[in-house]
Formats: structure tokens, sequence, C-alpha cells
């Protein structure tokens, strides 16, 4: 599981309770726009790189608090998704800013699957494109050995709303 929150907003949220019941609700709403717009995003983003990733796309949704909102990719799989496994994770990752990279970092080593449950879950694919099953086994240990090719989803849709929230949060107080 993957959750995002906005930051860079840090100064405005640690007075969040300061401010009037109206400013509040403005600030939580503007919070709450962005959450919405990433989690669309990070599915544009998801159903234009795959085609077939059902359960990562329906994963994705906002999650709303009381000044403050996330978005969340909850599929077990969505980090390596995002940020890819074995030497294509190296090279994504270092490409990162230090704060993505360390929470990517987060995700390395073992899932917590075994082989026989990814080899389950590459034979599930390989049915539903229509390749032959015993296809399944070679793709599984070109995985193991090569890893999986970052397909980012959450990164470039917080990338292209953070501006915008921060848009909306002046615009409050002017």
């Amino acid at each position: 599981m993957i959750t995002v929150k906005a930051e860079g907003i840090e100064a405005v949220m640690a007075k969040f309770k300061s401010y009037s019941v109206e400013a509040q609700a403005d600030i939580q709403a503007a919070i709450n726009d962005w959450a919405d717009r990433t989690a669309r995003d990070a599915k544009q983003l998801v159903s234009a790189n795959s085609s077939n990733e059902g359960m990562l796309l329906n994963s994705i949704h906002p999650d709303y608090g009381t000044g403050s909102a996330s978005v969340v990719a909850s599929a077990k799989y969505a980090a390596y998704i995002e940020f890819g496994t074995r030497k294509y994770a190296a090279n994504y990752v270092g490409s990162l800013p230090g704060d993505w990279a360390s929470y990517a970092n987060t995700f390395k080593g073992r899932t917590g699957g075994s082989f026989k449950d990814m080899l389950l879950n590459i034979m599930q694919w390989c049915k539903s494109k229509g390749i032959d099953r015993k296809a399944a086994y070679p793709i599984a240990i070109s995985i193991l050995r090569n890893g999986i090719r970052p397909r980012p989803f959450l990164y470039p849709s917080v990338n292209k709303n953070l501006p915008l929230l921060m848009q909306d949060i002046k615009a409050i107080f002017k």
C-alpha cells in the first residue's frame, strides 16, 4: 500500500486550528480537491500505462482527514508498480527527490509473498491475456532476475496537483 500526503503546506497546517471555522472549511475543501484530483490523475495514468491493472486502479482513492487528506493505493503491489523493482527501481528511485526516494526505499526487499503466490498471479494474468500458462514460470524467473520497470502513477499526479493546491490555499487568504 502506498499513501501520499500533500507536503509543502506545513506552515498553513500548523496554524490550521487557529483559523476561523470558515477558513478551516475552505482549506479543508482545497485539500480534499487536491486529493480528488490526484487520485483521478493517478487512475488515468494506471489506465494509460497498463492493459490489466484493475485491482490497482480500483484501490486508488482519496482519504480525507481533518486538516489533511491523502491518496492511497491499497493494492499490495502498488509500490512495485510505482517504483519498479530490482535494477529498474535502483535507477528510477535514484532520480527521485530525497523524500520520495526515502519513501520508495521503505518498500525495498521482500513483499511477504512466496514464489508460488507470484507464479499463480502470473498464471492468472496469462489466462486473462490468452497466453499459454506455461509462460508463467519463465516470466516469474525473468522478474526475479531483472525486476519490473516502474510505471509511476502517484508521483507525477502529486507533482501535477500540488501547485494547484498551493494556488487554492493562497486564494483563500487573499
